[in-house]
């Protein structure tokens, strides 16, 4: 035997029992269905939004991708839920920002850490709220409402589907930004909307689809959206930073895995799930719902949390904002 075959030999037996289970692991995964935990309810909006990617999901991976639902407690149900699962990528989480970046405010004592206790997947759709006021409202514009709400404190109320709820927070956020003193009239889920369209509160701040039916009736007049871009499926609303006032983000959606999941699962469930939300069918079904796709990273994900936790905290602070 010459010399270069007896090295080879020697050495395939040595680098074969060198390689770590995290690699092992991200070379036969997936090796089971995938479970995707959730702390939204079934039937809701996002969760409708999640099995359009899981089923896409699954697909592209060859395993089943199962949604477990597991609402309450501000989400921290499902996580809870995630952190006690294997770090082997075959359990993840769908987040929202309230999950992430709000609840370490208006929870205490938080039973885990969003920053240290997860292994970010990525940031991969965003929801810009929109503004609007009732046909009855005296209002047409952002700029009367400012004027309107500097100069008689108080009168103009604005409804949320309940306390900590996004249209709530991005609500306070707007009057902390602008100055403004509109009072909160919180309400039950959907309610709020009736109540915007039948006139009993003035102002109502919430995602773009479920208003969508009713500005094209006339019976919600839409003042502002957040975010950096105007929408497709409401051109003429301009962004809250068109009219002066920056700073009013968005809500989003994304994914986590267990602490530990090693960093090859995590980019190939970046990979796959970038692929299933860019697809044409998912993008414009999204886009058609006043819905952004923004597939972004791992660091992206921890960079936007790190950003967010404090910005919330100040507003949740400010607005004495306290969960239901």
């Amino acid at each position: 035997m010459n010399r270069l075959r007896r090295s080879i030999l020697l050495f395939a037996p040595a680098a074969a029992a060198s390689l770590s289970p995290a690699v092992a692991l991200a070379q036969s995964y997936p090796a089971r269905p995938i479970k995707v935990l959730t702390g939204v309810a079934a039937g809701s909006s996002p969760d409708g939004v999640l099995r359009q990617v899981a089923q896409a999901l699954g697909t592209s991976m060859g395993q089943a991708v199962i949604v477990e639902n597991r609402p309450g407690a501000n989400g921290i149900l499902a996580l809870e839920g995630l952190k006690s699962s294997m770090a082997d990528g075959h359990t993840i989480a769908m987040v929202a920002f309230s999950q992430m970046s709000v609840n370490p405010s208006l929870i205490s004592p938080m039973p885990h850490d969003p920053l240290q206790d997860f292994a970010h997947i990525g940031i991969f759709w965003r929801g810009p709220q929109l503004l609007s006021a009732s046909a009855a409202s005296p209002v047409s514009s952002l700029g009367e409402l400012l004027a309107m709400a500097k100069a008689r404190p108080g009168q103009l109320r604005y409804g949320s589907a309940g306390n900590g709820s996004p249209g709530h927070l991005f609500m306070e956020q707007l009057k902390l930004a602008a100055g403004a003193a509109v009072e909160h009239i919180p309400y039950k889920g959907t309610a709020a909307i009736v109540a915007g369209v039948s006139g009993e509160i003035d102002l109502l701040m919430d995602g773009v689809s479920p208003q969508i039916p009713h500005i094209r009736s006339g019976k919600l007049k839409p003042l502002a959206v957040s975010g950096t871009q105007r929408l497709g499926v409401l051109p003429d609303v301009p962004t809250f930073e068109e009219l002066g006032v920056a700073g009013i983000g968005t809500v989003w959606l994304g994914f986590v895995a267990p602490r530990g999941t090693p960093a090859a699962v995590v980019a190939r469930l970046n990979q796959e799930l970038r692929r299933a939300v860019e697809s044409p069918e998912f993008r414009g079904a999204s886009e058609g719902l006043g819905r952004l796709v923004t597939p972004g990273t791992p660091e992206g994900m921890t960079a936007t949390i790190r950003e967010e936790i404090p910005l919330w905290r100040t507003i949740v602070q400010r607005a004495q904002i306290r969960p239901e």
